[in-house]
Order: C-alpha cells, then structure tokens, then sequence
C-alpha cells in the first residue's frame, strides 16, 4: 500500500513503487529542448557520483521526475540547470515564480532573464534560494516554465519543477538584513522541518535519475529513427553573456543608453541566439517584448548542408530557355547585370528578375568566382535576404544566375542618388536605423546558421520602393565597385576598409569581422554611401587601425548611434557585440527615436 508522510511528503517506499508503475505507465510529453542538471549538480544535492539528471530530453518530458519535490537543505542556496533548443527554429520561454514565504525567504532570482529565447547549444544557468534569516521555515518554490516554439506543429509546454526551501532563523541577527544561509543557525528549527525529509528526498532524486535512464533507453530506439534536429555551430560572435538579448534602459532624460553596455565578460563558446519570422514573412515577436523587439529570421528556411559550388549549381539549374536578359542596369570591366525575365515551372508564369552574367571576354577563373559567390546564399529563405532563383552554366556561353527584381536596385547607388537629389528621397535618421536593423537581422540570420558573409557592405544590399534592404551575395561586386577593393601585393583584391583588423592581418572572418563590416556599413547609411577612409592608403588601414584609428562621427549622426559603429571596431572580436545584441538596441533605439530628435 502506498504509505504517505507529514503534510503529504512520500516516504522512499512511497517514491519506490511510484517510480517503478511511473516509470513505465506514464506517456511521454513531447518537446523541443533539453533541461537537465549535471553530475556535479547531483554531487552536490546527494554526494554521489551519478550521471545526469534530465527533466526534458532530446524533446521527451520526464513527467514521472517533474512530479517529485525535491528538498533543498539550509546549506544549497542555488541551484544550475542546464538547457538547450534541439530544434532550428527559435523558441522562446518565459519562467513564473511561485512561493509562500516571503519572510523566510528572499524572491527565487535567476542568472539569466526571465523571458526570452533558448539558446541553440547547452548553456547553464543558476537560480538563488536566499534565506532571510528572520524566521524558520520550508518554502514552497514552483518555478514554472512556460516554452512556445510558434509552430504549429509544436504545442506550447509548460512543465513545473518544485522545491522545498529549508530556511534557518539566524542567531543575533539584524532581522532586517538579508542573511547567507551560511551563518550561525538556531538549532530549534520549526516543527515542519525534519532530517528525515531531507534523506527521503536524496532516495528519490536518486530513485528518478535511475529511473530517468531506463525510460530514456527506450524512448531512444524511437527518437534514434528521427532526423536529428540538433545544431552545431560555434561562433566567437556569440561568446559572451549568455543572455545575448541585453535590453537597454533608457534614461529619465529620454535619451538613450550607450551600447557599451553590451560588452561582453566571462567568454562562452555557445552561441544562444535564434531569430525568426512567420510563415507569411511578417515579424515575429518575443513573447516577453514590447511588440517593438522582434526576433528575425525565418521559419521558412530549407535547412541544407554547406555545399560546394558544383552542387549548388547542379541544385539551381535551369534550361537557358528559361533566363532571357533585356535592359543592362550596371556594367563593369567584364560583369554584368541585367533586368530581365525568368519563366518560373512552379507556377508557369514569367517574373522580371535580375541576371547577373560576364561578357564572352571574360577568364574562366572570372567566371568560376561570380557562380561560387553568386550561389553562396542558396537554400536560405529570409526577408532580408535576396534569394537565388536559378542558374545555368552552360560550359560554352556565359554563366546566369537570377535573383528576384528588386525595384530601386543596389542600395549604395541608392544612397549615393539621394545625396545628389536624383532619387526623390529625402531619409531621415529614423529610416537610416530601420535600414541598420534589417541588416542586423540578415546578419543575425546568418550566423545562426553559421554562414559567414565576409563582404558586407551597402554595395552587397539592394533596396526597394518601401525602404526594405536585403543582403545579397558579393558576386561581381569587385568589378562593379573597383574602388572599394584593393590589391596589397597578394594578388587578391579584397575589401580592405571594411575589413577586421584580424582579417586584414590574419585573414581570420568570423561573424565577429562581418559585425566589424555592419559597423562600416552604418557609417555608409549615414553618410550617404560616401567612401571610409578616404584619405587613408589601402597599405596603410592596418596600421591605422592597429593604432586604435577609426572612422569619425558623421555630421548628424546620433551619439548612441556612433557608439554603434565603435563597439563594432573594437580590436578584440569577442569584445564587439553580436548581431542578435545589434539587433535588439537598433530595434528598441528605432522606437526611441521621436522622442530623442
């Protein structure tokens, strides 16, 4: 028979047989995340060596270990989980506290927000159980947490860990004053605190890690037959707090906070962003924001190996038939770009698109860079993205790639029209920050999916009639854009004054350089696509740059904004924030705006 303690606490008999009808009796509730606690955590709970305990695994609920309480002695004033998404899309949760105590205990605090995205790869996190000092008791914690991944075929979870707080009166203590519970105890505690308890809990936290991995054995042999939905990409970007959205707080003088806040300590080698939009392509937000902070990325994406150029084009050929070059928009010394027709097969239609291509004069080695860099985008679907419809390389003619038409063209000529008053725009700082965001949010994109763009710039960007931007790929840019590449003896022309002073010196591109890029980029925005380091030698950027030299404050430009560029040219990558971090302040700084002008 089922035999219950004090205040309906289970004895271990209880928790014994409860394990054992649990463990095989109760279904499995479906997820798509990972929280455990780690060996050393169990050491520290039970002073045993075990392996871990999951409370969700590889998307499995461990219902029958979320039913137990586990008791914390006076000793453990913390406790760190471990958690990660174990799909591609962001997931978003937010953790509600529950407790009845408030005297003996300080509110249950987290060392990570309390609402926001989970992180793409393991991550830790602490919560703190404080005593008062200024009664004895057993606290009743749920910490609640409450996961929606915004698909439908993913449900909401919600699942509930309970702890029991044991707390001490302290001895000659001032009552007001918060206590360690590592101080002198009064011996009498309250009657609802045994030592029995305390060992009966220990029985079942080991009884359910026991348990844990039997049910997980054969839950196994089902997930084993499933595509695993695990990711794998590190990137120096990311390493750094490990909640990368930081909010910024505005001041009661309406302005804005710097984004120096932002800057990094205690490096990671996780990465714990995800970004996303819906179906339809509108903005999704977090369930914790403002409806001003979303998070971008896309929930339409093909998730695809990384391919080499061969493949790609194997995946995007079309018959020649289909690509019918009209008007030419821009030319250089052998390249390209036209506006013309494609005749899609998946709808029978004919769509105006643009056709990058090389003249008949054109080397086979220029030929082979535009349909490696021209396809490099290929299989990712993002709203600030320019996609790549098809191509064809015919090894007897010139190669075509297709691109959807995007009406105002490449977004650095664009700039540059509306300096000279031949494009009828008149931008506005507001809409210069909106244009930052969207590149912040391709950019945020691509690192999560570990692409490293290593050529973002205006130039790379094209633009419509609504202000949209999207990032395309640098294919003929260095023929389209002569002066914006320079060759430093090597052979090799590059993209010298937007380059990373580790890329310049080392030829090391990480998402850390291509947020160095962003930062030149804003500069463009608010200059008008006016040329960085003008007066400066190509021979001489490192150095330059070496000697802590950088661009200066553009006429008009905000402070915050400025502060922007500068955290995005600091000399150590791990130092400069992360695109998601970009993301966020551009975001939230956009919505400052009205006030702050």
């Amino acid at each position: 028979m089922w035999v219950c303690g004090p205040c309906g606490k289970m004895t271990p008999n209880t928790a014994v047989f409860l394990l054992l009808i649990t463990s095989s009796l109760l279904p499995a509730s479906s997820a798509y995340f990972n929280v455990y606690i780690s060996q050393e955590e169990i050491r520290k709970l039970m002073g045993i060596n075990s392996s871990e305990l999951y409370y969700v695994r590889e998307g499995v609920v461990n219902t029958y270990a979320m039913n137990f309480v586990v008791l914390l002695s006076p000793q453990v004033s913390d406790l760190q989980f471990y958690w990660q998404a174990v799909v591609r899309h962001p997931v978003t949760y937010m953790w509600k506290i529950e407790y009845n105590n408030m005297d003996a205990m300080l509110p249950p605090s987290f060392s990570i927000a309390k609402q926001g995205l989970l992180p793409a790869y393991p991550q830790s996190f602490t919560v703190n159980f404080h005593c008062t000092g200024q009664r004895s008791a057993e606290i009743h914690v749920l910490l609640q947490l409450n996961v929606s991944a915004r698909k439908p075929k993913h449900q909401d979870t919600s699942i509930t860990f309970r702890r029991n707080k044991i707390c001490y009166k302290t001895v000659g203590t001032d009552e007001s004053t918060p206590r360690n519970d590592s101080v002198h105890l009064d011996l009498d505690p309250s009657p609802g605190t045994n030592y029995l308890a305390i060992g009966s809990a220990f029985l079942v936290l080991f009884l359910i890690i026991f348990c844990s991995s039997l049910a997980y054995g054969q839950i196994q042999k089902k997930t084993n037959t499933q595509e695993s939905l695990n990711t794998s990409y590190t990137s120096g970007a990311y390493a750094g707090n490990p909640n990368v959205f930081i909010r910024m707080n505005s001041v009661a003088s309406g302005s804005y906070a710097t984004i120096a806040s932002l800057r990094k300590s205690s490096p990671s080698p996780y990465a714990t962003s995800c970004v996303t939009t819906d179906t339809r392509g509108r903005t999704m937000h977090h369930i914790y924001a403002k409806p001003r902070v979303p998070y971008y990325a896309s929930a339409q994406l093909t998730q695809l190996p990384q391919l080499d150029p061969e493949e790609r084009l194997r995946r995007l050929h079309v018959p020649r038939h289909r690509i019918a070059p009209r008007s030419l928009l821009y030319e250089g010394t052998f390249g390209r770009i036209y506006k013309g027709t494609f005749h899609s097969e998946d709808d029978s239609r004919t769509h105006d698109v643009l056709v990058k291509t090389v003249s008949e004069e054109a080397s086979r080695l220029q030929e082979s860079v535009l349909l490696s860099e021209g396809t490099i985008l290929y299989g990712f679907t993002h709203q600030h993205l320019l996609p790549v419809l098809g191509a064809n390389a015919d090894p007897h003619l010139p190669p075509l790639i297709v691109y959807p038409l995007i009406n105002k063209g490449n977004l650095k000529r664009f700039l540059q029209n509306c300096d000279s008053r031949e494009e009828q725009y008149t931008l506005l700082t507001p809409e210069l920050v909106k244009m930052a965001t969207q590149v912040a949010s391709a950019g945020a994109f691509l690192t999560v999916q570990g692409i490293c763009h290593k050529d973002i710039a205006t130039r790379n960007c094209v633009i419509d009639e609504r202000l949209h931007v999207r990032v395309t790929d640098s294919g003929l840019a260095r023929d389209l854009f002569p002066g914006d590449y320079h060759c430093l003896g090597d052979n090799e022309n590059r993209p010298i004054k937007w380059l990373a002073l580790e890329s310049l010196t080392l030829r090391t591109f990480t998402s850390a350089s291509d947020v160095w890029a962003f930062g030149v980029l804003v500069w463009e925005l608010v200059t008008l696509g006016q040329q960085p380091y003008a007066e400066v030698d190509p021979f001489e950027v490192a150095a330059y740059l070496r000697d802590g030299y950088r661009l200066s404050q553009p006429l008009n430009c905000p402070d915050e904004l400025f502060e922007v560029m500068k955290e995005c040219w600091r000399n150590d990558p791990d130092a400069r924030p992360s695109f998601v971090q970009l993301l966020a302040f551009l975001d939230e700084f956009s919505s400052t705006l009205g006030t702050y002008i």
